[in-house]
């Protein structure tokens, strides 16, 4: 979302918000308020065209708003593979679904989220996830990169360049060995 957009969005909130409580407190008089835009801002030829110009560039910045998302949600959607026996559409979810169970059967990551953007010929690949035990992060965090775009080359072939981002929200400390001799029976302490 750009900037001009948000400013306005939150100008337009801000005024509807702010009608809303005077209306019903009764602190603005709507008699009061149009004989004062009748005499002081319509009357001037001038303030009255303002006005309108003003109106008329909030509702097209909210129209080529609407239309950008529109287009956008369409075209980002599907990764399109053309080859000379047809043309395949491979769904930016199931991307997104086969990296998750791919990255899930490690032992080293959990809670993982896998986003998956497409602009013009880059797919971004971002990867957040909790670290579960103690490992050298350069060399964890780089074999994940690898065996992701590895996997996007098989899958989308070779000339689709890639970009994978990982983000380590958390490291919770568990030793591997505990975890696999004492596993957690759920509702062992219920009687």
């Amino acid at each position: 979302m750009g900037f001009l957009t948000i400013l306005i969005y939150i100008v337009l909130s801000f005024s509807v918000g702010t009608l809303l409580v005077i209306i019903p407190t009764g602190i603005l008089n709507f008699m009061n308020a149009a004989d004062y835009l009748n005499q002081n801002i319509l009357a001037n030829f001038s303030s009255s065209a303002t006005l309108v110009l003003i109106g008329l560039i909030i509702i097209l910045l909210c129209l080529r708003y609407i239309q950008k998302m529109i287009l956008s949600g369409r075209q980002n959607k599907n990764i399109s593979l053309e080859s000379k026996e047809g043309k395949v559409n491979i769904t930016v979810m199931a991307v997104e679904d086969m990296l998750k169970k791919m990255l899930e059967e490690r032992d080293e990551v959990s809670h993982i989220k896998v986003k998956v953007s497409l602009k013009k010929k880059i797919i971004s690949v971002q990867i957040k996830g909790y670290l579960n035990y103690e490992v050298n992060l350069v060399d964890f965090t780089k074999e994940i990169q690898e065996k992701v775009k590895e996997k996007l080359g098989v899958l989308l072939g070779e000339d689709k360049k890639v970009t994978v981002n990982l983000q380590i929200r958390k490291i919770t400390m568990t030793d591997k060995k505990e975890k696999l001799e004492n596993p957690e029976i759920p509702f062992r302490h219920y009687e």
